[in-house]
């Protein structure tokens, strides 16, 4: 099935489950991974093969491997920290509909992406961001894009969540078939993310805030 298709289609249903107050189906291995280092917590569909952090001297952040063929990664989530500033994105929650109209169809037209939407988790309005399967290029450098579009080798979406620490933005991305339960787990996954302290110990499945204790004199 197209991406945009289960975009869309999955989109509804996770507002509705927002409205209702219960999270899509998750597969039995969920893992709770949180990362002291860059201070948040997700969930995934399964322990992360790898967390490999991003090799950018201006971007922060980590890329969270779920399948791969040797050195090839096949399917991940990239969770980057200090994503956008923003003085150069508009908050949000302020944005009447009218705005985010607007906004969603200036980055479509000007940044490539098929379709952005603005969704609500966790009290506060993200932006959801689906890049196209077909992009048209200028192959020939003639300052024209050529009349047959070309395959993305990836998939990916793309959500902007505004934090209290920093701003974030979570990628999905995959380089093969995407089906529904890639959506649903990615959204479980927008769902459950929040930011954590330093003091937050990590085991396997689970998170613990560890507690300070003080000695008496």
């Amino acid at each position: 099935m197209k991406l945009i298709n289960i975009v869309k289609t999955l989109v509804g249903v996770f507002c509705l489950s927002i409205a209702v107050g219960t999270i899509l189906p998750a597969q039995a291995s969920a893992y709770t991974y949180t990362s002291k280092e860059y201070g948040y917590s997700i969930e995934c569909p399964q322990k992360p093969l790898g967390a490999i952090p991003l090799i950018d001297a201006n971007q922060k952040g980590e890329m969270l491997v779920f399948k791969n063929e040797g050195y090839t990664i096949l399917k991940g989530w990239i969770v980057a920290t200090n994503a956008f500033d923003k003085k150069d994105i508009p908050d949000f929650d302020k944005m009447t509909k009218a705005d985010s109209e607007k906004y969603a169809a200036n980055l479509i037209a000007n940044r490539g992406y098929e379709t952005v939407l603005f969704i609500p988790v966790n009290g506060h309005k993200v932006m959801y961001a689906v890049w196209p399967k077909e992009v048209y290029v200028d192959s020939n450098k003639d300052g024209k894009n050529d009349k047959k579009p070309q395959q993305n080798t990836s998939q990916r979406i793309d959500t902007y969540i505004q934090g209290q620490k920093t701003n974030y933005v979570i990628t999905f991305f995959a380089s093969e078939a995407v089906d529904k339960q890639d959506m649903t787990d990615y959204q479980n996954g927008l769902m459950s993310f929040k930011e954590v302290s330093a003091d937050v110990k990590t085991t396997d499945n689970k998170t613990e805030t560890s507690k300070k204790t003080t000695k008496k004199k």
